[in-house]
């Protein structure tokens, strides 16, 4: 028999949101290395004489970095807990991005970069984990977009500062150190802010210890009452195996809800949006379009936007901001495409109409605006909650996986498939994969909004179909 919901849902502490706004600075450092790439990679081609192909492996290392950080974030979240990942997460931002600063041969800046993907792989799986874990269930998802908020936050700062940095060192030898400086400084407020923070009451659970999950409850819920029920619901969860390898994957009500996760991490990268942060000022080159515009104009409506989705993800749930942004996406990548077209060849800028650029920085604008509230939180936030508990990490640790990827092939490959099939030809491949994603979300993504996760995993385990995961009992 399912424990009864206490009256009054809902009930937590004020400090709920100051551990989680800590939490998700791994997010900001994210966005801090995601978004460095954009503006820095002129000066740090000047700085070691890169050509195209070296900066571009330069860029893409990153994410090479994150796939093998999402590897092993697995054990990292079992054996050392959610806690201390984001510690080890955060000394090894501090470490990386310290040492580059100091503009060492371009051998050890690339291992740094590494490592430096290595920690964002980390944090892409630990803090959306750790928030799912230890925010409220009413306030769960609007505290897992916090995820994705901090890092167009962070792609914003690293773009500003970058800019401001550059206009005010004419040597790239000095304006260098001083980007990497800025990553240092939100690196050290991460590391020392992880500190401080509780531990997640279901790892302490999985771990079999009881009381200090109790405590770790009693310091975000309001009541006796509601910890005493959140203590139950996470015990009925954990009656079977309290550990699970990767041998979970093969069962099957864990290998369907594994398919639903790799999915939605994979179409979050096929709609485009990574080739858009890292190449923007490029693509709005090829149109013509240079300066503040060219540079800030994506990190600045990124960050914006993603606002919104703190408050539309726990009111029109998970599902409804999904199909509302593939279809934003849709119409902007279908602008973007035909602007290109009719642009064709054309490298002349005083050539290529005004009107076309106007376009152009609408549908970039309208396809930021649909990512940012949508695709962007969303996916992170559904795959921190459908997993069942015993399998969590191995879940998300497949899922970030598939997730940097995806990334990497894109960064990796995106200006040579302009190059060879025309510059329109990618906004239309991201305007295919928008349409499949949305049929996608329609038969498979259940909406999670308002329900626990330990609900979430007796319906899966129950054999309910994907998409109804989120339906309460009545």
């Amino acid at each position: 028999m399912k424990n009864a919901m206490p009256n009054k849902l809902g009930k937590f502490k004020p400090v709920v949101y100051f551990i989680c706004l800590v939490a998700a600075t791994g997010g900001l450092l994210f966005g801090l290395d995601q978004g460095f790439i954009a503006n820095a990679l002129d000066t740090i081609s000047k700085v070691y004489h890169m050509d195209t192909a070296a900066a571009e492996r330069y860029s893409a290392i990153l994410a090479t970095g994150g796939v093998f950080g999402a590897l092993l974030s697995g054990i990292f979240a079992r054996y050392l807990g959610r806690k201390r990942s984001l510690v080890f997460a955060g000394f090894l931002f501090c470490t990386a991005s310290l040492v580059s600063a100091f503009l060492p041969p371009i051998d050890t800046l690339t291992v740094c970069r590494f490592i430096l993907g290595f920690a964002v792989g980390i944090a892409s799986f630990i803090v959306p984990l750790y928030l799912a874990e230890t925010a409220p269930a009413r306030i769960r998802g609007a505290m897992g977009t916090l995820f994705q908020l901090l890092i167009t936050i962070g792609i914003f700062l690293i773009s500003v500062t970058d800019v401001f940095i550059d206009s005010l060192y004419s040597a790239p030898e000095m304006s260098l150190p001083r980007m990497f400086g800025v990553i240092v400084f939100f690196a050290l407020l991460m590391f020392i802010g992880s500190l401080f923070l509780p531990e997640s009451p279901r790892w302490l659970m999985l771990a079999g210890k009881k009381p200090q999950a109790i405590a770790a409850l009693n310091r975000t819920l309001a009541t006796k009452e509601e910890v005493d029920f959140e203590i139950n619901e996470i015990e009925e969860t954990l009656r079977g195996p309290k550990s699970a390898g990767i041998g979970i994957v093969f069962k099957g009500y864990f290998f369907k809800v594994l398919l639903v996760g790799v999915a939605l991490q994979m179409f979050q990268q096929l709609v485009g949006i990574n080739v858009m942060i890292y190449y923007a000022p490029k693509i709005f080159g090829y149109a013509g379009m240079t300066g503040l515009v060219a540079m800030l104009t994506v990190p600045t409506v990124n960050m914006l936007f993603t606002f919104p989705a703190i408050k539309w993800v726990d009111k029109w749930g998970r599902k409804k901001l999904l199909y509302a942004g593939a279809v934003i996406m849709l119409v902007s990548m279908l602008a973007a495409g035909l602007v290109f077209s009719s642009i064709g060849n054309q490298v002349d800028p005083a050539q290529i109409p005004g009107m076309a650029k106007g376009v152009l920085l609408a549908a970039v604008i309208c396809y930021i605006f649909g990512f940012a509230m949508s695709w962007g939180p969303v996916a992170w936030l559904v795959c921190s909650e459908i997993f069942p508990l015993a399998g969590r990490e191995v879940g998300m640790t497949i899922t970030t996986m598939v997730n940097w990827t995806f990334a990497g092939l894109l960064m990796a490959n995106s200006l040579t498939f302009m190059q060879t099939y025309g510059n329109a030809s990618i906004f239309y491949l991201f305007a295919i994969f928008c349409v499949i994603a949305i049929v996608f979300v329609a038969a498979f993504v259940p909406e999670t909004k308002g329900i626990t996760l330990e609900e979430i995993e007796i319906n899966l385990k129950a054999g309910k179909a994907l998409r109804k995961l989120g339906e309460m009992e009545k």
